[in-house]
C-alpha cells in the first residue's frame, strides 16, 4: 500500500471518532471516573459535559472536609509515578490501564465459530493466512478496512469432525475476521488486537473531550496522542500496554525497526516518526523509508498536500488552524533537537507485554525478551538476573514462623518461590531461580537467578552456613562439574554421592545442614510444588533499621501515612527527617494496620506511601544522579531490614543526612564550560573564596570549573534593596553548595557597583561568592551595558555551556525571594526549574556526557559478589571461607579408602577412589536446630534422616512390622547378590548405579538391625 493510502486510512479511522456523537455520549457515561481519579472526578466530568454539549448541574461549592475526604480515596489504578502526572494528564494515564484491563480483551487469533467446541476459545488452532480487502456485507457494513483470514485445523476439533463429515467435504474453511473500523462494533465486541485497541480507545478520549491523534506505524502497529494542555505536548498512550508517555518503547524496548510513523486527527495529518526514533538519519532508517518514498522533500511534500487538502474538507476555524500551526513549530524544533543529541532521555529494556509470545515473535517485538532467547541457544552462557534490591524483610516482623512455597520452575514468574506471602524469585527464561532467607529472622536476603550450574555451585560457595535456601530450576544438569557438585554438597539433600536429577526441581533446605524438613522433588509434571513451614527462634530474633534505597520504587503502595499522624498538606512540605519521625510514630501506634507495614516510600513534595509485601520486588525510578531535574530521580524507598544489613552512615537527621544529600553521588564527568566566552566576559581573572578566607585572585577558567550554571548578581553597599535581597541570596548559594550540588551546581560573581573600593571590601566581605575585582570597574560597566540592566540588585542566570541567558533578571529575583521565603525543598525545585530552561544543545550534550560515564561505570563494575552493597552487609552475607590442612587430608583419604576396601574394592581402586573423593570433599551434615514441617504437592521424597526413612517404609507397610521386616530382609538380599558380583546384573553396567546400591545398602543394613 502506497505512503498517500495509508495517510488516508489514519485520517478516515481519527474521522469515525467524531462521526457519532451518541456513542461517545454512551462511552463517557460508561467510564468509572470516580474509581479512576477520585481526587478530581468532578471538574473531569464537568469538562467532558461541556465538551459533549450535555447539560449537568453545577457542583455546589465543597468544605474543605469534603476535599480532604477526597484526598484520601485511592484507585486500584493508583502508582508511584502518578505524581507525576495531574489533571487531565493523570486522567490520560488511569484511563490507558483502566482501558487495557477492563475494556477490551485480546484475541491472539479468532475462536472457533462451532458453539459446541470446547477447544479453541483463543483461536489456539487457527493459523493466520494473511489480510485482503472487504468482501461480505458485513465486513462493508462495519467499515473494515483490511480482513484477516485465519484457517482452522480441524483435525484438532472432534466437533467439527462430525460436522464436517456430515456437512463439508474439504476440511479447510477460512474463519474471517473483520478488522473493522467502525467504534460502535468495537464497543460492543471489546476483543481484538493492537488496531481495534487503539481505534476504540481513541474513541475513549474523544468522548472525555481530549483532543486525541491516531498514530499508525507503517511495520504494523497503531496507538494515540492525547495533546496535554499542562506540558504544552503531545503524549504518547499505548492502551495494549496500558501505558503513556512512552516513546522510546518501540525503538528501544521492543527493537521495532521503525520506518513511517503518521499522526492523524479528525483535521490534521502529520509525520511524526522523530518523536519514535532515535536513528532517524542513519542510513538504515532512510533505506526503510526510501521503501515508500523516493526522497524526504517527497515524503514532506505528501504530508503537506494531504494536511492542507483536510484542513480545507474540514473547515477548520481560524483559531484552531493558528492552533495547530503553533503546535507543529514547537513539534518541529523539538524534533530537530532530539534527532541531534541522538539519545533517549530514559531506557526503555522491555518487550512487547500483550499478545503471544509466538505472536510476538513473528513480529520481531520481543525486544530484551528474544535477546535473552538468543543467548540460550548458545552452549552455554553465565547470564545472571537479580532485583535492584534483593533484601526484604516480609512482615510481620517476629512472627516467628517461616513458610517457603516453591513452585514448578515452568511458570517463569517471581511466584516461582514465594516467602511468607512475598514473591521473590528473580527470573531468567532458562535458569535456576535462588532464594537465601536468614534464619534467624526470616528476612529475605538474595535473590539470584542463573543460567548454568556452574554459577549456581560458586554462588552456594558464597552463602554462610546455616542460610535457608529455596531453588526453582528448569536446566537441565546432567553435566554438572565435580567442582560444582562439590559445592552443592554443602546443601544437605540437594545432592550426595549423585549429580542433580535432570528434570525441573524444586528444592528447600539448609546449607551446611540436612534437616528433617529439606525436600527436593524432580518432576517434569508443573502441577507439583513444595511447600515448609519452619519454627524460628524468636529468642534470637535481630534487631531491625530502616535502609534507604535511592532512586526506587515499590511494585505497588498500600495506602497514604493516616493523617492521624501527618496531615496531607504537611507531609506535602515536610522534609526527609520530618517524614521519618512521622512514621516512626505511627509504627509505634497500638493499631493493627502496623502489622502489615514494612517501610515507606516518598520524595520532595509527595506524601509518604506506605508499602508491605505486595511491595517486592523493589524497582529503579528510572532516574540517575546526573538526572538532577527528573521526576523520578528522587524517589526513595525505605524498609525494615536486620541492622546487620544497613550501613552504620545510612541515618536521616534533622539538618544534615545521608537520605538528604543528592551529592552522594556527585557527577562524574566535566562540564564543558564556555572558556573562552567567559573569559572575555569576566576578564582573565576573579576573586574567590574558600570558607571565611579572605578573596584571592583566581584564573577566571579554574574559577567556574564545572560549573553548570553562573548567575551575575549586580549589587552595591549603598542600595537598601540590596542589602535586604542579599542576605537570602546567600542562603540560596549555602544550600545549593552544602546540600544539593558542590559541584555542576551554580557559583554567583559579584559585579560590584558600590563608589569606593573599601566599601566594595566591606560589603563583599560577607558573601561567599566570587567577585569581579573592583579595579576592573570598566568591566563592571560593560556587563550592565550587554545584559541591559537598568537597576540593581539584578540577578542574571548564563548557561555555562553556551553562555545564553537561562534566566533573566525580571524574573530571577522575585523567584529567588519567594524559594527563600518557602524553604529548602523549594531552592532545590528553583534550581531544578532553571537547569530544565537551559538551551536543548546544553542538555543534549550533557546527557550524552553522562550516558557515556554510565556505560564506562558498568565496564568497570567488579563481577565480584563482595563488591554488591556496603561491606557491612557483605559481612553478613558472605562466608568467611577456611582451609583443609594437608593433615586433615591425609585422614579423610585414610578413612576413606578403609571404607571402600570393606565394601570389596580392590587396593588399587580404592586408593584412586580414595584421592579423588577427598579432593572433591564429600561433607558430613547434621540436622540442625531449627525445626519444621514440609507438605508437598508431590509423590514421595527421599528420606532425609534414616528415622524418617524407616518411618515411611513402616508407613509403605501400613505399620506392620512382621512384614516391613520380611521387606527389609528381601532388599538386602538383592542388594547384596548385586554388590558381589555387578557386572551379571543388568543395572550393574552402570557404575553410578553401583554406588547408589551400596549406598541404599549400607542404610538398609541399619535398618534390619
Amino acid at each position: 500500500m502506497s505512503l498517500h493510502a495509508r495517510i488516508e486510512s489514519a485520517i478516515r479511522t481519527a474521522k469515525q471518532w467524531e462521526s457519532d456523537p451518541a456513542l461517545l455520549t454512551e462511552i463517557r457515561a460508561s467510564i468509572p471516573f470516580d474509581d479512576l481519579v477520585p481526587e478530581q472526578c468532578d471538574p473531569i466530568k464537568q469538562r467532558c459535559d461541556s465538551f459533549l454539549s450535555t447539560t449537568a448541574d453545577s457542583a455546589a461549592n465543597e468544605d474543605d472536609e469534603t476535599k480532604e475526604a477526597k484526598l484520601q480515596l485511592r484507585t486500584s489504578l493508583q502508582r508511584p509515578d502518578d505524581t507525576s502526572y495531574e489533571g487531565d494528564d493523570l486522567l490520560l494515564k488511569r484511563l490507558t490501564l483502566y482501558f487495557k484491563r477492563e475494556v477490551m480483551t485480546w484475541v491472539n487469533s479468532p475462536p472457533c465459530v462451532n458453539p459446541n467446541c470446547t477447544g479453541n476459545e483463543d483461536g489456539k488452532l487457527m493459523k493466520n493466512e494473511g489480510v485482503r480487502g472487504p468482501v461480505t456485507e458485513e465486513e462493508k457494513g462495519g467499515g473494515a478496512g483490511r480482513v484477516e483470514s485465519d484457517e482452522y485445523d480441524f483435525l484438532c476439533c472432534p466437533v467439527w469432525m462430525d460436522w464436517i463429515c456430515t456437512h463439508v467435504r474439504n476440511a479447510k474453511h477460512p474463519q474471517r475476521s473483520p478488522a473493522s473500523n467502525s467504534p460502535r462494533s468495537l464497543f460492543s465486541s471489546r476483543r481484538g488486537r493492537c488496531g481495534k485497541y487503539a481505534n476504540l480507545f481513541g474513541t475513549y478520549c474523544r468522548a472525555v473531550g481530549f483532543d486525541t491523534r491516531y498514530c499508525l506505524d507503517l511495520t504494523d502497529h497503531v496507538w494515540v496522542e492525547v495533546w496535554s494542555v499542562r506540558m504544552g505536548k503531545w503524549i504518547h498512550a499505548d492502551s495494549c500496554e496500558g501505558l503513556i508517555d512512552r516513546p522510546n518503547m518501540y525503538e528501544q524496548g521492543w527493537g521495532k525497526k521503525l520506518s513511517y510513523v503518521i499522526g492523524a486527527t479528525h483535521d490534521s495529518v502529520t509525520d511524526i516518526t522523530k518523536r519514535y526514533t532515535r536513528k532517524f538519519h542513519t542510513d538504515d532508517f532512510q533505506t526503510r523509508r526510501r521503501e515508500y518514498s523516493p526522497d524526504e522533500p517527497t515524503s514532506d511534500r505528501a504530508f503537506y498536500q494531504m494536511n492542507s487538502t483536510i484542513m480545507q474538507m474540514s473547515n477548520v476555524a481560524k483559531s484552531r488552524l493558528e492552533e495547530l500551526e503553533r503546535r507543529g513549530r514547537v513539534e518541529d524544533k523539538f524534533f530537530g533537537l532530539v534527532q541531534s543529541s541522538g539519545v533517549w532521555d530514559n531506557d526503555y529494556k522491555e518487550g512487547r507485554i500483550s499478545g503471544s509470545y509466538a505472536w510476538k515473535s513473528v513480529r520481531g517485538e520481543l525486544g530484551n525478551q528474544k535477546k535473552s532467547d538468543d543467548n540460550e541457544s548458545k552452549e552455554e552462557t553465565n547470564e545472571e538476573a537479580s532485583f535492584v534490591v534483593e533484601s526484604f524483610y516480609p512482615a510481620p516482623h517476629r512472627s516467628g514462623v517461616l513458610s517457603i512455597f516453591v513452585q514448578h520452575p515452568s511458570m517463569s514468574s517471581h511466584e516461582c518461590i514465594i516467602v511468607n506471602g512475598v514473591p521473590c524469585a528473580a527470573i531468567l527464561a532458562s535458569g535456576t531461580s535462588i532464594v537465601v532467607v536468614d534464619e534467624l529472622s526470616g528476612c529475605i536476603l538474595q535473590c539470584r537467578a542463573f543460567s548454568c550450574w556452574s554459577s549456581v555451585g560458586a554462588f552456594v560457595d558464597t552463602v554462610p552456613d546455616g542460610r535457608i535456601i529455596a531453588i526453582a530450576s528448569n536446566i537441565s544438569s546432567v553435566d554438572v562439574d565435580q567442582t560444582t557438585a562439590k559445592y552443592l554438597q554443602r546443601v544437605g539433600g540437594l545432592v550426595n554421592d549423585t549429580k542433580p536429577s535432570p528434570d525441573p526441581l524444586m528444592f528447600i533446605g539448609q546449607i551446611g545442614y540436612y534437616p528433617k524438613w529439606s525436600t527436593c522433588v524432580n518432576t517434569t509434571d508443573v502441577t507439583k510444588s513444595v511447600n515448609v513451614t519452619i519454627q524460628l527462634d524468636n529468642s534470637s530474633s535481630l534487631a531491625t533499621k530502616l535502609r534507604s534505597e535511592r532512586n526506587t520504587t515499590p511494585a505497588v503502595v498500600l495506602t497514604r501515612l493516616p493523617e492521624t499522624v501527618m496531615p496531607l498538606k504537611t507531609q506535602m512540605g515536610a522534609s526527609e527527617y520530618q517524614k521519618r519521625v512521622a512514621f516512626e510514630a505511627f509504627m509505634k501506634q497500638d493499631n493493627d494496620a502496623k502489622s502489615a507495614v514494612v517501610g515507606y516510600t516518598t520524595r520532595p513534595e509527595t506524601p509518604v506511601y506506605l508499602i508491605g509485601n505486595k511491595s517486592f520486588p523493589i524497582r529503579s525510578a528510572g532516574g540517575s544522579a546526573a538526572d538532577t531535574g527528573s521526576n523520578n530521580a528522587n524517589w526513595t524507598t525505605y524498609h525494615y531490614l536486620p541492622e546487620a544489613l544497613v550501613a552504620d552512615d545510612d541515618v536521616i537527621t534533622n539538618g544534615i543526612g545521608k537520605a538528604s544529600s543528592k551529592s552522594s553521588n556527585p557527577a562524574m564527568f566535566d562540564i564543558p564550560v564556555a572558556d573562552d566566552y567567559f573569559m572575555g566576559l569576566l576578564g582573565g581573572e576573579i576573586l574567590t573564596k574558600t570558607g571565611t578566607s579572605s578573596p584571592s585572585v583566581t584564573n577566571t577558567v579554574d574559577a567556574i570549573e564545572n560549573t553548570r550554571l553562573v548567575a551575575l548578581y549586580f549589587s552595591a553597599h549603598w542600595c537598601g534593596p540590596c542589602r535586604g535581597f542579599t542576605p537570602m541570596l546567600i542562603e540560596f548559594y549555602n544550600h545549593l553548595k552544602e546540600e544539593v550540588a558542590p559541584t555542576h551546581g551554580l557559583e554567583v560573581v559579584f559585579v560590584s557597583s558600590d563608589r569606593n573600593e573599601a566599601k566594595f571590601q566591606q560589603y563583599y566581605g560577607n558573601m561567599p561568592f566570587k567577585a569581579v575585582p573592583f579595579a576592573n570597574r570598566g568591566l563592571a560597566q560593560q556587563l550592565k551595558s550587554v545584559f541591559g540592566v537598568q537597576g540593581i540588585p539584578s540577578l542574571v542566570v548564563l548557561d555555562t555551556l553556551s553562555g545564553r541567558i537561562v534566566v533573566s533578571p525580571e524574573v530571577s529575583r522575585r523567584e529567588v525571594h519567594q524559594a527563600c521565603n518557602m524553604g529548602e525543598q523549594a531552592i532545590e525545585r528553583l534550581f531544578n526549574s532553571w537547569l530544565d530552561q537551559v538551551p536543548e544543545e546544553s542538555k543534549a550534550m550533557l546527557d550524552i556526557l553522562a550516558l557515556s560515564c554510565e556505560e564506562s561505570a558498568a565496564k568497570d563494575f567488579s563481577a565480584d559478589d563482595t563488591d554488591r552493597g556496603n561491606s557491612k552487609a557483605n559481612e553478613y552475607l558472605i562466608r568467611k571461607k577456611t582451609t583443609i590442612n594437608s593433615e586433615d587430608s591425609a585422614e579423610v583419604i585414610k578413612r576413606l579408602f578403609t571404607e571402600l576396601v570393606a565394601t570389596g574394592m580392590s587396593p588399587n581402586e580404592a586408593a584412586a577412589e580414595a584421592i579423588k573423593r577427598s579432593t572433591h570433599q564429600s561433607f558430613i551434615l547434621t540436622e540442625g536446630t531449627l525445626k519444621g514441617s514440609h507438605n508437598n504437592d508431590s509423590f514421595a521424597i527421599a528420606a532425609t534422616s534414616i528415622e524418617n526413612a524407616a518411618d515411611t517404609m513402616l508407613q509403605l507397610n501400613n505399620n506392620e512390622a512382621a512384614k516391613f521386616a520380611s521387606v527389609v530382609t528381601t532388599a538386602k538380599k538383592y542388594i547384596t547378590n548385586v554388590q558381589k558380583d555387578p557386572p551379571n546384573h543388568r543395572l550393574g553396567h552402570s557404575d553410578l548405579a553401583t554406588r547408589c546400591l551400596i549406598k541404599s545398602l549400607r542404610l538398609l543394613e541399619v535398618l534390619s538391625c
